[in-house]
């Protein structure tokens, strides 16, 4: 309770101080992996879709593993227009 009373005296002390000196727009607190990094949660890295993985514990629990994108599935190019100058059914 004393560390919770010291803590809340040592902000206000802290905004009086520097409250005036500083105009910010706001105050951002992020704890944890944000939810994605730059792209989302899929975009495409040349030829392989790249999926966004949260960030977990590891398998037995020991330690955190950050977020991170791992590469998916491979795009296809496939050209479905049909050559007709070589078709001989016309």
């Amino acid at each position: 309770m004393i560390k919770k009373i010291l803590l809340l005296v040592a902000v206000a002390v802290t905004s009086v101080t520097f409250g005036s000196a500083v105009q910010a727009e706001g105050i951002r607190i992020e704890l944890g992996d944000r939810a994605f990094y730059n792209h989302g949660p899929r975009y495409w890295d040349n030829d392989f879709e790249m999926i966004w993985e949260p960030g977990h514990w590891s398998e037995h629990g020991h330690h955190w593993i950050h977020g991170h994108y791992r590469r998916g599935e491979h795009r296809r190019h496939e050209d479905h227009r049909r050559d007709d100058r070589h078709d001989d059914r016309h």
